[in-house]
């Protein structure tokens, strides 16, 4: 079943923008936004001599950052527990077969 879209209206550094997204997602979407509004008037207020596109870069940077960051910390996890998983299951194979009493086959 498909689901549900509906657009919503939100505002990123004085930009508005109409978003169709799934229904589910409108929280995630309007924190989103809410963040990076928080991050756009904190980098604008302690640069008030650039340009506001320099500072929207900037802003977008530290996000693409943290992407970046969180992405690299994902893969090692994901590579941790594929070595784990290698680890047991060698461990498993040695292991001497025993019937359902736990005697040895």
């Amino acid at each position: 079943m498909d689901k549900k879209k509906i657009y919503i209206n939100i505002r990123i550094a004085d930009i508005p923008l109409r978003i169709n997204i799934a229904a589910e997602e409108e929280e995630l979407f309007r924190a989103a936004a809410k963040e990076a509004n928080a991050s756009w008037s904190k980098w604008r207020d302690r640069f008030v001599d650039r340009p506001q596109a320099e500072v929207m870069a900037m802003v977008l940077f530290l996000y693409a950052k943290g992407y970046m960051t969180l992405k690299a910390q994902i893969e090692d996890g994901e590579r941790m527990l594929s070595d784990f998983e290698a680890d047991l299951d060698s461990m498993l194979a040695r292991e001497t077969p025993r019937d359902a009493y736990g005697n040895e086959e």
